[in-house]
C-alpha cells in the first residue's frame, strides 16, 4: 500500500508540474506576443526617423545657407548704419 500511497503522490507531482509548465507555455507566448508589438513600434519609429534624416538638408546645403544669411545680415547692417 506505502507504493501506491508514493506513486499517487508522484502522479499528483507531476499533474502539478504540467499545469505549471502549461501556465508558463502561455505567459511565454503572451510575452512574445507583446515582444513583437513593442518590436513592430520601435521598427515603424526607426523609419520614421530614418526617412526624417533623408529629408534634411546635406551639411554643406546646411552651411551655404548659414553662410548667406551671415553675409546678408551683415550687408543689410552696413546699409543700415551708412545710410
Amino acid at each position: 500500500m506505502d507504493h501506491l500511497g508514493e506513486q499517487e503522490e508522484l502522479n499528483t507531482r507531476v499533474a502539478v508540474l504540467e499545469t505549471k509548465n502549461e501556465a508558463q507555455e502561455c505567459r511565454l507566448n503572451s510575452l512574445e506576443a507583446d515582444v513583437g508589438k513593442k518590436f513592430d513600434r520601435l521598427e515603424a519609429k526607426l523609419d520614421q526617423v530614418l526617412e526624417a534624416a533623408r529629408s534634411r538638408p546635406s551639411w554643406l546645403v546646411a552651411l551655404t545657407i548659414s553662410g548667406l544669411l551671415t553675409i546678408a545680415t551683415g550687408l543689410i547692417i552696413y546699409l543700415v548704419t551708412k545710410h
